[in-house]
């Protein structure tokens, strides 16, 4: 069938001032239908009435795993690395796509790890647990990294603790694979003198946005602050997979009021590839539009 024939490799290269800014697909993953995951406290028939005017498939959620690759002169740097081994059927293709970019795993030299989900660390170890990507160091927020080695993780303001629970023991062997190699931030410094942290807290506790940087151009990845453009037009609708709910709607809501006001270019890890736009405002809510671009392979500025 056409679909067994889909690559689901893919990269797009961004010059950006003195860096080059890659996205590429490690895949896509779906869950079936949105609720109630995704637009968790949405009336169902809001629901569906904004997924038609949305021009979004009423019936099935699926999203992207868009992965950022940033050059900088002899560095490359990735943030995040996609779910590895685990989805083999849709994901794990980011190797694929970084060597259609001209890149193998040996050549990353640092790894910005944004939270420890695991569509964002799965691909740091391989199925026998050696490293993915063998020459570089990994970066980490503090609060991520105490989060998730606390005595026991706690998620009191989850809709579905199970979720959050169940990823426990991934996350500490993972992590525990690198600490070796682990440098600690806060939220909020300056890394590799092109990238700005920021706390983006309720995805996990130590979610973090960046916004990279070159001369005069900026472009804010806003990871898993939305899942989709139902929640970019509703972020009070909320997500399950955010394990505390309400901090993740505010969250949600501040952000993209920052990314407006300011006319940001904006991208994100599950938007519909390659998932780079911006947040307008249409009636009184936000609105997805998706930045055009000509060369399929290539975005310029």
């Amino acid at each position: 069938t056409l679909m067994n024939m889909q690559t689901n490799y893919c990269h797009l290269k961004i010059p950006f001032d003195t860096l080059e800014i890659y996205i590429l697909s490690d895949g896509y993953f779906d869950i079936g239908s949105y609720q109630p995951i995704i637009a968790t406290d949405a009336a169902p028939a809001d629901l569906q009435k904004e997924l038609n005017r949305l021009h979004l498939p009423a019936d099935i959620y699926e999203a992207p795993i868009n992965v950022m690759l940033i050059r900088k002169n002899e560095q490359l740097i990735l943030v995040d690395t996609g779910e590895g081994f685990y989805d083999k059927k849709n994901a794990g293709k980011l190797l694929h796509s970084l060597k259609s970019a001209g890149f193998g795993a040996s050549d990353i030299s640092d790894v910005l790890i944004t939270h420890a989900h695991r569509d964002h660390i799965g691909g740091i170890l391989t199925e026998n647990d050696n490293l993915v990507f063998p020459n570089a160091r990994f970066y980490i927020s503090r609060t991520e990294l105490e989060f998730w080695f606390a005595q026991e993780p706690n998620f009191p303001n989850s809709r579905r603790p199970e979720f959050a629970h169940g990823s426990v023991s991934l996350v500490k062997k993972i992590l525990g694979a690198i600490t070796h190699r682990l440098e600690i931030f806060d939220a909020g410094d300056e890394l590799f003198s092109c990238i700005k942290t920021q706390a983006a807290p309720g995805h996990t506790p130590g979610h973090i946005i960046i916004t990279v940087y070159s001369g005069k151009l900026s472009i804010t990845h806003l990871v898993d602050l939305v899942h989709s453009p139902v929640l970019i037009s509703n972020p009070v609708w909320g997500t399950q997979w955010d394990p505390d709910f309400s901090l993740g709607i505010d969250t949600r809501k501040n952000i993209l009021e920052q990314c407006h006001e300011q006319k940001l270019l904006v991208c994100a890890s599950h938007l519909p590839w390659p998932g780079i736009g911006f947040i307008d405002r249409y009636h009184d809510q936000w609105q997805w539009t998706s930045k055009p671009y000509i060369s399929p392979l290539l975005l310029t500025f």
